[in-house]
């Protein structure tokens, strides 16, 4: 039976157009990190787990192709092409609060109506994709309980804004989660070191304090040893190594 997360072999090309492979890029650095957690001592018990959402918190394979097929046929496909250059040119850097990180995002785009596309169309497409065709990760549910039992604050930190909104598609009952942010509401997309801290301080938790959980170590853990935060590589179809 075909994989219901894939929509079309014909637009696996147009995948490569638009999505880079900076991922990918990370191999032979991720191996080198799993290769030293697999010799780590158990940490000390955070105060706070805090984690990534795409590609983290659900398999997110499939989903630049769904995203590509539905803005096509809303004849978006180069406002899409435009939205994936300016994330890349502008991720890791600050811009001081919620509303200068969008001024610089939609500048990146020269367009006008691209604000209106990405919050009235492009986001919600995106919900409706995941409530449609993903769910959760094994792992998360049975994680998360157990570290409400602990006491251990849960948090979840996106590049993208919608997270309530797509929590609640994936299905996690928000009364498990303590917090939730986006990165731009933050004022910068990660690896961005003030966004971190401003998580942190929302948070009231100091960084070594806290657990970064996330499937890219070029955004979610250069982020979090950014500000001495201990990093936990999420790596695909593995449950996390949260001993502690």
């Amino acid at each position: 039976m075909a994989d219901r997360r894939q929509p079309s072999v014909f637009f696996v090309g147009i995948f490569f157009m638009f999505f880079d492979n900076t991922k990918e890029k990370c191999i032979f650095a991720n191996s080198k990190l799993e290769s030293k957690a697999s010799n780590r001592e158990p940490m000390t018990t955070p105060k706070a787990v805090i984690f990534d959402l795409d590609g983290t918190l659900f398999d997110k394979s499939g989903l630049p192709l769904y995203l590509i097929l539905k803005q096509t046929l809303r004849g978006r496909l180069v406002t899409l092409k435009k939205e994936r250059n300016a994330r890349s040119r502008i991720k890791g850097k600050f811009f001081g609060n919620e509303e200068g990180f969008y001024n610089a995002f939609f500048k990146e785009f020269g367009n006008k109506t691209a604000r209106r596309w990405y919050f009235e169309y492009y986001m919600p497409d995106m919900t409706h994709i995941l409530k449609k065709h993903y769910h959760l990760n094994p792992w998360v549910l049975d994680t998360v309980k157990r570290l409400k039992q602990k006491g251990i604050k849960v948090v979840v930190f996106s590049d993208y804004n919608c997270v309530k909104e797509k929590l609640e598609a994936l299905g996690l009952d928000l009364s498990l989660v303590d917090y939730y942010f986006d990165a731009p509401g933050l004022g910068g997309l990660k690896p961005c070191k003030e966004s971190f801290l401003a998580l942190c301080e929302a948070i009231g938790e100091q960084p070594s304090d806290c657990v970064m959980v996330g499937d890219r170590d070029d955004t979610d853990g250069a982020g979090a040893r950014s500000v001495g935060m201990p990093f936990v590589l999420a790596k695909k179809n593995e449950t996390p190594n949260l001993e502690f």
